[in-house]
């Protein structure tokens, strides 16, 4: 017998085991309450537990604020889809997902769902929840360049950010989640266990841009990157990359640009060094029952996916 409910602090040893055999790491109960109770946004974790035993699933997902092409309001991702091992991608994960997509997305959210699957995971998506393809996102990565900055060139570094951020988003006019400080300083600098640093660039033109950094072994991983449209940024990555060297780090990774902050770097990541590396990362979606398919699918043109927006480990 198999129940669905709400995660609640009991199931939370079973689910950082569920974790630890699933994704190779436990989720302590300080990273399950950054993610789901202290997000600027709505928080759904749902687990399957076995009566007279333990967690045998998880589903999550996340609301927060977005603008999307013609819309504004709060857009769900979906994160965390684990079954027991032995049991993978058979019920009760589906029982458990058809449970906390019940309701999702409601009336004044996006008219779809968007979430990093995998292949597999897609694939009973595509059967049982009614998934679609939206994107495939072929990392970028390359050692860190061994050239100092030109001289005069701005850099600020810090480990959370202002309004200044906010400002810069606003200037690249992108599509996507809303990169409001109070996003930005949940998801980097609050989070428990992890580190990314801040990177304020500044062009000779006078442009600020924003950069934040995983630091992950020795390679920093570009979580966000957001260059506002008509500067030269090429000296600003260069001080970046001297200031990660510094660090202790000699690669970087970044994922391509598209829509939004990061539309125009392709010329700029390659004259960094930055090659086609790695997995690609598959974007799918779930769009709204019932509503107007095609109009939907519209929506979501031009939405910009961040590393970031993905669950780094």
């Amino acid at each position: 017998m198999i129940e669905l409910r709400a995660t609640g602090p009991a199931d939370l040893p079973g689910l950082s085991e569920l974790f630890a055999g699933r994704f190779g790491h436990p989720l302590t109960p300080e990273e399950w309450e950054w993610k789901y109770r202290r997000l600027p946004g709505e928080g759904r974790s749902v687990v399957a537990v076995e009566l007279g035993g333990g967690v045998v699933a998880h589903a999550g997902a996340l609301c927060l604020p977005a603008r999307w092409r013609g819309g504004e309001g709060g857009i769900w991702q979906l994160a965390d889809f684990a079954g027991s091992p032995g049991r993978g991608l058979r019920p009760p994960l589906v029982e458990l997902g058809r449970f906390l997509l019940a309701d999702l997305p409601g009336p004044g959210d996006a008219p779809w769902i968007f979430g990093f699957p995998s292949e597999r995971h897609f694939r009973l998506g595509e059967r049982v929840f009614g998934y679609r393809p939206l994107a495939r996102l072929q990392p970028l990565a390359g050692p860190l360049p061994d050239l100092p900055p030109p001289a005069g060139v701005g850099l600020e570094t810090g480990d959370s950010c202002g309004p200044w951020a906010v400002a810069v988003w606003e200037a690249c006019g992108a599509l996507g989640v809303r990169r409001s400080a109070a996003f930005l300083n949940w998801r980097y600098h609050a989070r428990p266990g992890r580190y990314y640093r801040f990177h304020r660039l500044r062009e000779p033109g006078g442009r600020e841009g924003l950069a934040v950094f995983a630091f992950v072994g020795r390679e920093a991983w570009a979580a966000e990157l957001w260059l506002p449209p008509g500067g030269e940024w090429y000296p600003s990555m260069l001080a970046a990359a001297a200031d990660l060297r510094s660090s202790g780090l000699d690669a970087w990774c970044y994922w391509p640009g598209g829509p939004g902050g990061t539309r125009g770097t392709a010329s700029l990541l390659a004259a960094l060094g930055l090659q086609p590396e790695g997995e690609p990362r598959f974007v799918g979606c779930r769009l709204r029952p019932g509503a107007d398919e095609p109009a939907s699918a519209a929506t979501a043109e031009g939405f910009t996916y961040s590393m970031g927006d993905y669950d780094l480990v």
